[in-house]
């Protein structure tokens, strides 16, 4: 049995920090294939796992291909392998929740307090995060961020910061549910790393960035989330000057700043804002191992 079994393959992509260059390879091949990326493990049996993961992913990663519905595959830049198994499989728990103690909320009511992981494998997430968060109802109360993957140094050096930027762009759109923008910038980003001319990508990028910038219902989503919109629009603008030629006026928050400042981002959010945050700050944990 191969990749062929599958009728309908969506596959669950996996990211370890040393693994962009071959998750960009499976995006794009995905797209040739006229294939949709799953969103969750239990909609496919197909796991493709990019880059080494260090123990802690890897472990993780485990956990969603025991629990991954069969016949199932588990592929790799140098893997193909067929699950067949016997037994009954434990079930996943991307979210380990756990009811933990009672607690004053702001408004003075004695609520549930749950510990709720985030990460590390989960779709339009940054490779290696995992956020631990205290949420009382729906609301963050705390946040702890860890880096459980950060080997291999960072894919986006200076020569690629456009396709970065693109990249960011397009993993902030997916979260928010605008999927066909989200693959429009990747498309973008896709070109920009294959040596399209600036000139020929602004052209197609204006019309583009205009419809994202304007979007009522996206800005309407986005509206009260930490800083969420700001890092929108100033991404569409560094974009867009890049590649006209202008130098761009956001630089990129290193990975040690991403992780400290996340935590008083997430505070105050409700549970599915924390996504959008995330997206939004999108940090580079492949740029921990250079220090």
């Amino acid at each position: 049995m191969g990749l062929r079994a599958l009728a309908t393959p969506r596959p669950f992509v996996v990211s370890a920090a040393d693994g962009t260059a071959d998750r960009l390879r499976a995006e794009a091949e995905l797209r040739r294939r006229g294939w949709r990326a799953a969103v969750s493990p239990a909609e496919t049996g197909m796991l493709v796992v990019c880059g080494h993961p260090g123990e802690a992913l890897a472990e993780a990663i485990d956990v969603v291909w025991r629990d991954m519905p069969e016949p199932r595959v588990r592929a790799s830049a140098d893997l193909v392998e067929v699950g067949g198994g016997a037994g009954p499989r434990p079930p996943l728990e991307l979210y380990e929740v756990y009811m933990a103690d009672r607690a004053d909320d702001r408004d003075g009511l004695r609520l549930d307090v749950l510990h709720v992981p985030l990460g590390p494998v989960l779709a339009h997430w940054p490779a290696g995060l995992r956020v631990d968060l205290t949420l009382q109802g729906d609301v963050v109360q705390a946040a702890e961020v860890a880096a459980v993957d950060t080997a291999g140094g960072s894919f986006w050096d200076e020569d690629r910061s456009t396709a970065w930027r693109l990249d960011g762009l397009a993993r902030l759109l997916r979260v928010a549910g605008w999927e066909a923008a989200g693959e429009r910038a990747a498309v973008l980003r896709d070109d920009a790393l294959a040596g399209v001319p600036d000139g020929d990508l602004a052209k197609r990028f204006r019309p583009f960035a205009r419809r994202v910038g304007r979007s009522w219902a996206l800005r309407w989503m986005l509206q009260g989330v930490a800083d969420v919109q700001e890092r929108l629009d100033g991404r569409l603008r560094d974009i867009g000057a890049a590649l006209e030629g202008r130098r761009p006026g956001r630089a990129r928050e290193s990975w040690r700043e991403a992780v400290a400042v996340l935590p008083s981002l997430l505070e105050g959010a409700g549970l599915a804002e924390a996504r959008l945050i995330v997206a939004g700050l999108d940090p580079d944990l492949g740029t921990a191992a250079d220090g």
